[in-house]
């Protein structure tokens, strides 16, 4: 009976046992929980994160195990790994001994494939808990290979600290990768794991020595190693601790964490690290040499033009420059855009026959309500060419142009090419939109000059590996032809410091590139681009500091060429080529570049854009009628018993002709009308510069609290006219040569009007309101 029973019992255990085994594993074994890890675009890290445990320990990959480190694991931990079902039964029936003689266990017997159980869940060492091991080894050598096995041990085995993982221990001890491991380093992570709390290069190192020479005799005496490998192997040290994993692009791969929502661990990312370790190299060294100015923070991107693939991501000098915030991404930071966004206003304005690079615009005081731009130099030329006026980057110029193209023509342009930081709308932003009154992100404005160099084909710029970029619907935001003519104006502006002389070197590398400083000097901007790179640099501070030091040609450009410079170049992909199927040669007016009209005396030839607007006739040249000696003007009224004659003149505004004047431009004088005609009134003689038509004038007091008077100006063609001023009708007095006057006015609606001696005149009315 008592056998019967034991037989039943025995029977039971076993199809326990066997529908046990039978019963599939988890999956996976071990609960994906690794540090997220962000490689560059060959697979090198980057940066490393800490797993949810506090744990260091990089995702499993699908490489083969070293064979050194196999090789030392399995003749240190389980030398018959590959001929037992999970369990040694020599190994328990020998551990059993010692262990029951001693009354507690002092030797496991357990296999690599027990000690992955262990691993799974590690529990207190008991007789039952060892019994459950079994177990567990047994189901899974059912479910796994042996070289599944091996990886499973090796990807989450301890390796002192809060190191986990072979890889990890072998980047955070020997600074490398587990397939460039010596035999002697091999070795000491064959042996780290068997007790890393007791020995390890932290504690007890000369214990951790002894075990890794005395696997390496074993090495040695199965034939597996030589004499002389042996040798020398003995020779090398055991690190003295760990080493920190390496981090560069921190901003980027924080940036990417915490937008993964993939889980696996490892994020590839488009950067290269080489280059990345060199524009955190040059960046710093900038930023060590603007601190002496006050200047502290700095940001730069690279990208690879043709592809868009980001290639450095530097979001600050330092990321761990607390005293400066460091920690602050200023890639992606709102930073208010000065005048970077220039070059587009000029494209567009090539695209709907505004304007070309030869077209002279006028540069001279201009008023739109409150609003008075001004240049940074505080002067105006009067006329500039368009090519000249993106040059120089003047500001009055590109208000002017932006109130012709309209505000919210460009408005909309930038939103449809993706900057999402205008959260205000058009009316909001105004005029003052063209010289920094929105904020932008350098990795938008990157993204715009990357566009502007394929051909004004937009596509955001690609920070990950996989997300291409060309399978996005490029946005076609500019034509072929106006974005190739706005970068060879860009490459034209003049490079700072040597650079200045770049043209006379050997090695010439074009590069169109603008620079921009917000309104405070809080912000400088350098952005430029090549058929190879687009590169973009930020300069200021974070705390939105500003600074009289801080300018985008002298504290941005330089480090934007230092990047440039360094970067790699093909002789091949020197400059942009030219899309001479959408070109069209015309022929402009030579004085003003506009369309040569009947009255224009010569004309140049010029490139535009075969499928733009066209862009319109000269408006300054006209003919007049004029004596044969061409001393006097005459018309059908006082021309009767004379000889006359019709002759071509360039007849600029009054307020243009002032500022040409001023800068040593000789104009001439207009042609006077006929003395003693009825009809003797000339056309745009007198114009009045300030105020201008409905401009709203609001009057500070001084500190006395008295209002402070309105200056009155005009300006007259005629040769020693003098003017007479008149407000609402009441007359105020004359002027010759200087036309200034200066008086107090009451709030409300005022007229004033000039007219000079022959009885040419203007008028504008304007409104005055006073201050508190």
């Amino acid at each position: 009976m008592k056998n019967k029973r034991l037989k039943s019992l025995l029977i039971t255990f076993a199809i326990l046992i066997i529908g046990y085994l039978s019963l599939p594993l988890p999956k996976p074994i071990f609960q994906p929980d690794y540090s997220t890890v962000v490689l560059d675009k060959d697979g090198k890290i980057l940066r490393a994160f800490l797993n949810q445990t506090e744990q260091w320990q990089l995702p499993p990959d699908s490489s083969n195990i070293p064979d050194k480190l196999k090789t030392a694991v399995i003749e240190f931990e389980d030398r018959y790994f590959y001929y037992h079902p999970g369990v040694n039964p020599f190994s328990i029936v020998q551990a059993s001994f010692k262990n029951i003689s001693s009354a507690k266990i002092i030797s496991g017997a357990s296999t690599l494939t027990m000690q992955v159980a262990r691993l799974m869940k590690p529990k207190r060492r008991t007789f039952a808990n060892k019994f459950v091991e079994i177990l567990q080894a047994l189901k899974i050598e059912l479910w796994y290979s042996k070289e599944q096995i091996l990886q499973l041990y090796l990807n989450h085995a301890p390796y002192g600290g809060n190191i986990r993982g072979y890889r990890t221990a072998s980047l955070r001890y020997f600074r490398k990768m587990p397939d460039q491991l010596t035999w002697a380093e091999a070795a000491m992570l064959a042996v780290l794991p068997n007790a890393p709390g007791l020995i390890s290069p932290q504690v007890n190192r000369a214990q951790l020595q002894e075990k890794r020479d005395g696997l390496l005799l074993q090495l040695k005496e199965n034939g597996t190693i030589d004499n002389e490998t042996y040798r020398l192997a003995k020779l090398e040290p055991v690190p003295e601790g760990s080493n920190p994993i390496e981090m560069h692009a921190p901003h980027a791969a924080r940036l990417l964490k915490r937008n993964d929502s993939s889980k696996h661990g490892i994020i590839h990312t488009t950067l290269d690290k080489d280059l990345q370790i060199q524009t955190e190299l040059l960046l710093k060294q900038h930023m060590d040499f603007l601190k002496s100015y006050g200047i502290n923070n700095g940001a730069a991107l690279v990208a690879d033009t043709k592809s868009r693939k980001i290639r450095a991501y530097v979001g600050s000098q330092e990321f761990f420059d607390f005293d400066n915030q460091g920690q602050v991404d200023g890639v992606q930071a709102l930073r208010s855009s000065g005048s970077i966004l220039k070059p587009f206003l000029f494209a567009l304005s090539i695209e709907n026959g505004t304007l070309l690079p030869e077209t002279k615009i006028q540069d001279v005081p201009s008023f739109y309500g409150t609003f008075s731009p001004s240049n940074a130099d505080e002067t105006h030329a009067g006329l500039v060419t368009a090519k000249e006026a993106l040059i120089q980057s003047l500001n009055v110029p590109a208000v002017r142009l932006l109130y012709t193209y309209g505000t919210y023509p460009f408005y909309k342009f930038l939103k449809t090419a993706g900057l999402k930081t205008l959260f205000r709308s058009s009316d909001d932003y105004g005029l003052s939109l063209i010289l920094g009154g929105a904020e932008v992100t350098l990795v938008d404005m990157a993204t715009l000059f990357c566009g502007l160099a394929n051909e004004g084909q937009l596509t955001p710029l690609t920070l990950v590996k996989g997300v291409q970029s060309s399978q996005q619907t490029p946005q076609k935001l500019l034509s072929k032809a106006s974005s190739y003519l706005t970068l060879e104006v860009l490459r034209e502006l003049k490079r700072p410091g040597n650079e200045y002389y770049w043209e006379q070197y050997q090695r010439q590398w074009p590069f169109a590139w603008k620079t921009g400083t917000s309104y405070g000097q809080r912000d400088a901007w350098a952005i430029g681009v090549s058929p190879e790179w687009t590169i973009a640099v930020w300069v200021g501070n974070f705390d939105g500091k500003g600074n009289t030091n801080l300018g985008g040609a002298r504290s941005a450009a330089p480090l934007l060429f230092d990047i440039f410079n360094a970067l790699p170049k093909k002789n091949e992909e020197s400059w942009f080529e030219k899309p001479e199927e959408d070109l069209a040669e015309i022929e402009l007016c030579r004085d003003t570049g506009y369309k040569v009209g009947p009255n224009c005396p010569s004309g140049l030839k010029a490139t535009a854009p075969y499928n733009s607007k066209p862009i319109k006739i000269c408006p300054y040249h006209e003919s007049i009628f004029v004596a044969v000696n061409e001393q006097v003007q005459v018309c059908s009224i006082c021309w009767q018993g004379m000889e006359y004659k019709k002759i071509p003149v360039l007849n600029y505004p009054p307020k243009v002709v002032k500022y040409l004047q001023e800068r040593g431009h000789n104009i001439g004088q207009m042609i006077p009308h006929k003395p003693g005609c009825s009809a003797q009134v000339e056309r745009n003689m007198v114009e009045i510069l300030y105020p201008e038509e409905n401009t709203r004038i609001w009057l500070p007091r001084d500190f006395g609290s008295n209002l402070q008077k309105v200056t009155l100006q005009a300006a007259s063609r005629g040769k020693n006219r003098k003017l007479f001023w008149y407000v609402d009708d009441r007359y105020i007095g004359e002027t010759q040569s200087k036309h200034v006057q200066a008086m107090t006015l009451k709030r409300g609606w005022h007229d004033l009007e000039v007219i000079d001696n022959i009885g040419n005149r203007a008028r504008n009315r304007f409104y005055v309101d006073l201050r508190k």
